[in-house]
């Protein structure tokens, strides 16, 4: 995904899980290199555990500024502790609200590249001509392959659209 981005000059926001980075000392670095390629890092909480920040279907506020704050220091323990971020994003999100457009990579069975460029490319269309901005949600974890192969038709598709690319700081 870096390499990609990369070669289209594409900054992104990583929206990361404080758990992943725990996981491996490969995410770390991985994170590392992220922040060193220019692009935005953001808080997705420690654990995306939906029965612990949503219990009985409903937001528990405690746990969810518990996790965000695990989350932080996790990131703070690889990236030194001057490292903050100010964006977060709720596991499960609010669409319209933290992004508008999708391409799908989390929604229904599996896609290949070829349909996840499609969804893609319908969602940014379902926003109208007089779009002035796409937040396009899409994942870059452990099974998301065919995301990673639709990316540059992705980048593509919305350089030929007029867009500009930016972070989210």
């Amino acid at each position: 995904v870096l390499d990609i981005l990369d070669k289209y000059n594409v900054k992104a926001t990583f929206f990361v899980l404080g758990s992943s980075i725990d996981k491996s000392d490969e995410a770390k670095e991985i994170l590392k290199e992220e922040v060193k390629r220019g692009h935005a890092i953001a808080n997705h909480t420690y654990g995306h555990d939906y029965s612990y920040l949503y219990p009985g279907r409903v937001m528990n506020v405690k746990n969810i500024l518990s996790d965000l704050e695990k989350s932080q220091n996790a990131m703070k323990a690889v990236l030194g502790k001057d490292f903050s971020t100010r964006v977060i994003r709720f596991p499960g999100g609010y669409y319209n609200v933290d992004w508008n457009a999708l391409n799908k990579d989390a929604e229904g069975t599996k896609k290949n590249a070829e349909q996840l460029v499609q969804c893609a490319k319908e969602s940014v269309k379902a926003l109208g001509p007089d779009a002035d901005s796409v937040v396009l949600l899409m994942h870059d974890t452990y099974g998301k392959e065919e995301t990673v192969k639709a990316l540059p038709q992705i980048i593509e598709y919305l350089q030929s659209q007029g867009f500009e690319f930016r972070s989210i700081k």
